[in-house]
């Protein structure tokens, strides 16, 4: 092995030449780690981090993962619009929608929006992930990322009764989820373990129950 270290150079000095030595000796195909779609899956998550995706999940399939960094560098280039919110959105759930201060009634304060979410599925159930916690945290965490940093959101629940549309759900602000603990006087039926955040609530705080008189826990898949 030959190395540009002087006579004088340390043992130390010497170790680590040899160390670069045979990393350097080492084949890498740089064409191929740069590709999403040929990049090894095990070294896909650095190639995300290089190319700044906001978005990851180690649950994902591969086919996602790789579209995820594939998209990375345009998801870059509308960050801080409302395309970029409206994608965010998209990818989580086609019912979705976001509303802007000015399209609001009565109006909102400027610069301000709100991401609507309705709790009714196709089968006119309310139920199942997307009256999850779990996935208002991640509607907040995605929409944080894509919205312009001046702008404010409310993440608004909404929950079809008796053909009347009720606002549920204190509002959530920014990257901010409401837990205000245990009630002081715990409502009967109401299980003093489960945070008062993570109950279905209505505009005036009060917890929805549903037919058989049990709190709706938002938590619950």
């Amino acid at each position: 092995m030959t190395d540009l270290l002087p006579p004088a150079s340390t043992p130390l000095e010497q170790a680590f030449a040899q160390a670069a030595a045979r990393v350097g000796d080492i084949p890498v195909d740089v064409a191929t780690l740069w590709n999403p779609a040929t990049c090894p899956i095990a070294s896909l998550p650095w190639l995300a981090w290089t190319l700044s995706a906001d978005r990851w999940n180690a649950d994902w399939s591969d086919a996602e993962k790789r579209e995820a960094v594939a998209g990375a560098i345009a998801a870059q280039r509308i960050k801080g619009s409302r395309l970029a919110v409206e994608q965010a959105l998209q990818s989580l759930d086609d019912l979705l929608q976001l509303v802007e201060w000015f399209e609001a009634s009565p109006q909102l304060d400027p610069y301000t929006f709100e991401v609507r979410l309705p709790l009714i599925d196709a089968e006119g159930v309310a139920g199942g992930t997307r009256v999850s916690a779990e996935f208002a945290r991640q509607i907040i965490a995605d929409v944080t990322r894509a919205k312009p940093v001046r702008a404010h959101f409310a993440l608004v629940q909404q929950l079809e009764l008796i053909g009347l549309p009720a606002l549920v759900g204190a509002a959530h602000g920014a990257a901010y989820r409401r837990l205000d603990g245990a009630a002081a006087a715990s409502p009967v039926g109401f299980d003093p373990d489960t945070p008062w955040g993570d109950l279905l609530q209505d505009e005036n705080g009060e917890p929805l129950q549903d037919d058989f008189g049990n709190f709706i826990d938002g938590t619950a898949p």
